[in-house]
């Protein structure tokens, strides 16, 4: 009876379900795998000295397994950067001035955490490329929850700019290469400073 089985399913050309399942949930792992010795390579290197085959060598798998799952370079890039979006995870969108604050103490530690893509973000074109979708948005959050505080035109705008600064991966990375400070004391420091900055601000009502 199985082998009667065996053979309706060749016959008819289906696979069973779990036998399908089994080998999505592989190829995922693959693309996974594959994506994040991409991440490592961009972080190591730039884009600058990328390869498929170098990438296929760190991901430990033939180069013709890269183009079964991304049939070109493009494809391949585009694919690491909505990657690498996904491992940073969902950070705040602050609508306040004290949200702009909890950013910085949410985003900092993340960013230790994943260090490895974080400095791919910041080293390679991909990443530039990514950072530049990302930030507008975020930007423009940070713009629209400081604009309920007072202050003359110049120097508010100034201070919008100084803190918009504080909040970015590269302040964190600055932080970490100079002087040594991990991501979660980063943050809370960077936190307590916008604080600041802010009730200056407050004062002037």
């Amino acid at each position: 009876m199985k082998e009667a089985v065996d053979d309706s399913e060749r016959s008819t050309g289906r696979s069973r379900p779990y036998k399908s399942a089994l080998r999505q949930k592989q190829a995922e792992a693959t693309r996974q795998l594959i994506l994040q010795a991409l991440a490592e390579q961009l972080a190591k290197g730039g884009l600058q000295e990328f390869s498929i085959a170098d990438a296929a060598q760190r991901a430990g798998v033939a180069p013709r397994t890269i183009y079964r799952y991304f049939p070109n370079r493009d494809a391949l890039l585009d694919a690491v950067g909505e990657w690498v979006d996904q491992q940073l995870g969902d950070l705040l969108y602050p609508t306040t001035p004290i949200e702009v604050a909890e950013l910085a103490e949410q985003a900092f530690p993340r960013f230790e955490q994943q260090a490895m893509v974080v400095q791919a973000l910041l080293v390679s074109q991909l990443g530039q490329n990514v950072r530049s979708r990302l930030r507008l948005k975020r930007r423009q959050s940070i713009q629209n929850a400081l604009s309920s505080l007072p202050g003359e035109a110049g120097s508010v705008e100034a201070v919008h700019a100084v803190i918009g600064h504080l909040v970015t991966a590269e302040t964190w990375k600055h932080l970490r290469d100079e002087f040594g400070v991990g991501g979660e004391a980063a943050g809370e420091a960077i936190g307590w400073a916008i604080r600041i900055l802010i009730e200056a601000l407050e004062r002037q009502r």
